[in-house]
């Protein structure tokens, strides 16, 4: 009897080694809800998110320009509402839209920054989800591989992670976060631009249905933006994809609509972990206002158990 106990308590222990490593404490049945509400959020931003459409955002974005600091404040709130931050940090000012000398950062001329940056989000004392050096794939950014080259780009994420890990911030996780297309497509496949499994913990996808509000743009729904990325996101990489940002413009076509069938699709597969909602009115309108249409319908499709507002790590 005794060896037959030990046996299967081996032969359980063996299976419990190969489970897939899960991101969560416990099992995560859904998709987890995100929004970008305002460049400083508070906790009067987030409980008035819940009260417009439902329920809160689980992850809370936030923007950083290289030099600039997470402000305590922002910290405190969103860890008060049992939000997590998602930063996007840009390496570049933001004020002028500049790049930073990046062989500097390189050469270690701003580690001291960087390790205030991991030490101001280190006082979270929970998960920090950080978006650095997003769309990498596009050609409008400094960071861009078509201005820096695939060899830099992946130098520079890796450094960065390396100094976080140095100053004992174990509760980064790092996002790597690629446009829905490559832009330009010839020698820019954003699959060249990965630093590798060590440095990446989920891989983000950024896209927008413009409508008509550019003269290049049109009108496109979820699935002509998200569905091939996803696929080849999906097959390129082992890792929980988040769709990084989203939303829609209200010029040239049906908002309500589109976002039904973006909460819709989104719903009916497994392969998104997490979204992040763009909710406010900047290049164009991407904002759901509540009293709208398309901000009744948000509403209405957040009431599905598949969107989350909470998840323990």
């Amino acid at each position: 009897m005794k060896i037959l106990l030990c046996a299967t308590f081996l032969i359980i222990m063996s299976a419990l080694v190969f489970l897939p490593y899960c991101h969560c404490a416990d099992e995560k049945s859904g998709c987890l809800t995100g929004a970008f509400i305002s460049d400083n959020p508070t906790r009067e931003d987030i409980e008035n998110f819940k009260n417009l459409y439902g329920k809160k955002p689980f992850f809370v974005m936030v923007f950083a320009g290289w030099g600039d600091l997470i402000s305590k404040e922002v910290i405190e709130d969103v860890y008060a509402e049992g939000s997590l931050l998602m930063v996007t940090w840009e390496p570049w000012n933001m004020a002028t839209q500049k790049a930073i000398d990046y062989d500097w950062v390189l050469s270690g001329e701003y580690d001291n920054y960087i390790e205030a940056f991991a030490k101001r989000l280190k006082t979270a004392g929970k998960p920090v989800f950080i978006r650095f050096a997003h769309e990498m794939n596009g050609d409008w950014y400094p960071w861009c591989g078509t201005k820096i080259g695939k060899e830099k780009y992946i130098a520079l994420y890796r450094y960065v992670k390396d100094k976080f890990d140095a100053a004992g911030v174990k509760d980064a996780k790092w996002v790597f976060s690629i446009n829905w297309e490559d832009v330009p497509k010839e020698g820019n496949s954003f699959i060249a631009y990965y630093p590798g499994d060590r440095y990446v913990d989920f891989v983000g996808i950024d896209g927008y249905n413009w409508g008509n509000a550019k003269s290049w743009s049109k009108w496109r729904s979820f699935k002509e933006i998200f569905e091939d990325r996803l696929d080849e996101a999906a097959r390129a990489f082992n890792k929980p994809i988040i769709i990084s940002e989203f939303s829609s413009t209200s010029s040239g076509g049906d908002k309500a609509l589109w976002i039904k069938e973006a909460l819709s699709y989104i719903r009916a597969g497994e392969d998104v972990y997490a979204f992040v909602l763009f909710n406010v009115d900047k290049e164009t309108d991407w904002s759901f206002s509540s009293d709208t249409n398309s901000g009744k319908e948000l509403k209405l499709q957040l009431r599905d158990r598949h969107f989350l507002e909470s998840a323990h790590f």
